[in-house]
């Protein structure tokens, strides 16, 4: 029997890995702060609130889309912008323009008037006729007055109001749609 002995050399290598620095890849995202997303989706939000309360009391045989809503809101208040300038200039006669005709009948009644002028904080002004009740009823009750929102009483019928922090409103104005133009419609007493 034979014995063979063999004898292996090994040589051992070590395998480096280098690795590189690779640049981290960046998602830069950038929003402005006159876009955040979170106050668009707020606004959104906001918009959506709003109309929801503007048709809120409509009956349910009538319905209003959002632009129907957004149209009127955009008239009213255009036409609310242009009676401050006609209650600034106190000029009764434009005024006219922008009443409802069942108003003006209403208010050229000389006992409506004795009504309306029984209800002054100031016992000694005398309602005449409707250019008076225009300047000691109209232009006081409407000073400093800030309309936020429309609401719907029916798709003819809105009042305007101001809303308060607690979500209480103020109404200033009623208008009714008469041959597709919004006035304003006077309460009667």
């Amino acid at each position: 029997m034979a014995l063979f002995f063999f004898s292996c050399a090994t040589k051992e290598t070590e395998t480096q890995i280098i690795e590189e620095p690779v640049p981290p890849v960046e998602e830069t995202v950038t929003y402005t702060e006159e876009d955040p997303v979170e106050d668009v989706v707020e606004e959104i939000d906001a918009e959506e609130e709003e109309y929801l309360r503007s048709i809120d009391s409509l009956d349910t045989t009538e319905s209003v889309t959002k632009q129907e809503f957004s149209d009127d809101k955009t008239a009213i208040l255009q036409a609310i912008t242009e009676l401050s300038e006609i209650m600034e200039n106190q000029d009764g006669e434009a005024w006219l323009n922008y009443i409802a005709p069942e108003s003006i009948r209403y208010y050229s009644n000389p006992a409506n008037l004795r009504k309306a002028q029984k209800k002054l904080p100031n016992k000694l002004i005398e309602l005449k006729n409707i250019y008076d009740y225009f300047i000691y009823v109209f232009i006081p009750s409407r000073q400093r007055s800030k309309v936020d929102e429309i609401r719907y009483l029916s798709k003819t019928d809105i009042k305007a109001v101001e809303v308060k922090e607690d979500y209480s409103t103020i109404v200033y104005y009623y208008f009714t749609k008469i041959n597709e133009r919004w006035y304003v419609n006077l309460p009667t007493l």
